[in-house]
């Protein structure tokens, strides 16, 4: 307990800091850009009917140098990337490159439009919840002109500033939140392919009717208090079953390595979360985000895959008696506890990277008190389940315990492996395929495509495959003592 209260003191005290330093400044005024949006719609205009768009982009440079300065003071970050997107556009203009021309001053144009929507502000770039919907109404356009090209780039987009408002989405509906992860998803799927362009415009639009009422929701305690509850849920299933054995084992080195893996991941969570708050934005860091807990989803399914037939094997009193009496003081190997204290690190690193990050979004949003109030009632009431859970793990009967713990283990395995799989879909790694063919159950991390049906399929091919075995195992067994 006392090790437990000194780490949540170190959580809180650390996100005090974060939320103080991320509270936001008064944001400058922006710069009226509807003229310049206007003559660069003029010239992808005729670029597109294969005309020439020289006298509308000499339009927007003339606009561009009188109100250069002005843009530069509200927000440096976009002063330097307008710069860049206009010497990329005049020079394939001056090489006489329509098509390249084309799709710079649709980049061009992509950037006016975000910070007209206000996701440039200050030193970074900033993201709320209702210019998130103007970057997704910016999509809709595009995909109602049929502009694919300009809408598979703005999806993209939206993909990687998800971060930046997903701690506002989660707080208020982790159905609304798990279906906008889905549909992101989806829409860049449904854009790679001519044939299935089309389904990718319900999509948006859903996303923005369902988003669109939480934009302007007030947050209190309870909503900061949600965060870490929720996130962390699922973390404490795994280390409460490992501490658990560990102390049925009467392993106390077991424990220590686990403690250690823990509050490792808790000071990386940390960590980065300063990082982000200080140095970076979140919005520069979402595919960063989704890369780490797409790896360690994946990573901590095949480790639970192992623990889950482990515990499952030793449900067995016998079976369980003897390891222990063969391995007396050394009843858990040391190669176990690296991988028990790895395993903790990676469920605590996966859930903890979020809730930092959806705290950091919250900040500014709420008062500091009602914040940092609900961040200790959140991690309080954690500390209580996890305090509960181990007094009754260690209470309960040896082949109840090992029993339940390995469909636990199981279940987490099967829904790690396909958040995990989704979450590099979300960063690019592998490909945004998906199948009308395949179900979809978000709460289970069931998501329509290959990429993750397979993988979670074989998984719980395995676990079956497991049971089967050992009930088999089970009965020949009672069947020789009788």
């Amino acid at each position: 307990m006392r090790r437990a209260r000194f780490i949540r003191t170190a959580v809180i005290a650390f996100l005090f800091l974060f939320m103080m330093h991320a509270l936001p400044a008064d944001a400058k005024q922006n710069v009226d850009v509807s003229p310049a949006l206007g003559h660069l719609d003029h010239a992808i205009a005729a670029l597109e009917k294969g005309r020439s768009a020289d006298a509308d982009f000499a339009s927007f440079k003339v606009w561009w140098q009188r109100n250069k300065q002005a843009v530069s003071n509200s927000s440096l970050d976009v002063s330097i990337q307008l710069s860049q997107d206009i010497s990329s556009a005049s020079l394939s203009m001056l090489n006489d490159d329509p098509e390249e021309a084309l799709q710079n001053m649709r980049a061009l144009r992509q950037t006016l439009q975000d910070y007209q929507s206000g996701l440039y502000g200050g030193r970074q770039k900033n993201h709320s919840l209702s210019s998130y919907i103007t970057e997704l109404d910016n999509a809709k356009q595009s995909m109602d002109r049929k502009d694919w090209a300009t809408a598979t780039s703005q999806v993209r987009q939206l993909q990687q500033d998800w971060l930046s408002v997903e701690g506002d989405v989660v707080s208020q509906s982790q159905t609304i939140y798990t279906e906008s992860e889905k549909n992101l998803v989806m829409m860049d799927a449904y854009l790679a392919d001519p044939d299935t362009r089309a389904k990718a415009k319900p999509l948006v639009a859903e996303m923005i009717t369902s988003l669109k009422p939480l934009a302007f929701a007030n947050y209190g305690m309870w909503d900061a208090a949600l965060i870490p509850i929720r996130e962390g849920l699922e973390a404490l299933l795994v280390i409460g079953a490992l501490l658990t054995f560990a102390r049925k084992a009467n392993s106390r080195a077991a424990k220590l390595w686990i403690w250690s893996g823990t509050c490792l991941a808790l000071f990386v969570c940390l960590a980065v979360g300063a990082c982000v708050t200080f140095l970076l934005s979140v919005a520069a860091f979402g595919s960063n985000n989704s890369l780490i807990n797409g790896c360690s989803g994946v990573i901590a399914s095949l480790m639970l895959l192992y623990v889950g037939y482990w515990l499952h094997r030793h449900a067995d009193i016998k079976r369980w008696n003897t390891f222990i009496q063969q391995k007396t003081s050394q009843a858990i190997s040391r190669r176990r506890m690296i991988s028990f204290a790895a395993l903790a690190f990676i469920a605590v690193l996966r859930e903890g990277m979020e809730t930092v990050i959806f705290l950091i979004g919250m900040a500014g949003q709420m008062p500091a008190a009602h914040l940092i109030s609900g961040i200790a009632i959140g991690f309080g009431i954690l500390t209580v389940i996890g305090f509960l859970m181990l007094k009754l793990g260690v209470l309960l009967p040896l082949r109840p315990f090992f029993m339940i713990s390995s469909f636990v283990v199981f279940y987490l395995c099967f829904k790690f492996m396909g958040s995990g799989i989704h979450s590099l879909q979300m960063a690019g790694v592998l490909p945004s395929t998906v199948s009308d063919l395949l179900p979809s159950v978000t709460s289970l991390s069931i998501f329509p495509s290959w990429y993750s049906i397979i993988p979670q399929a074989v998984c719980l091919l395995i676990f079956i495959v497991v049971v089967l075995k050992e009930h088999r195992q089970s009965l020949k067994k009672h069947a020789r003592e009788a």
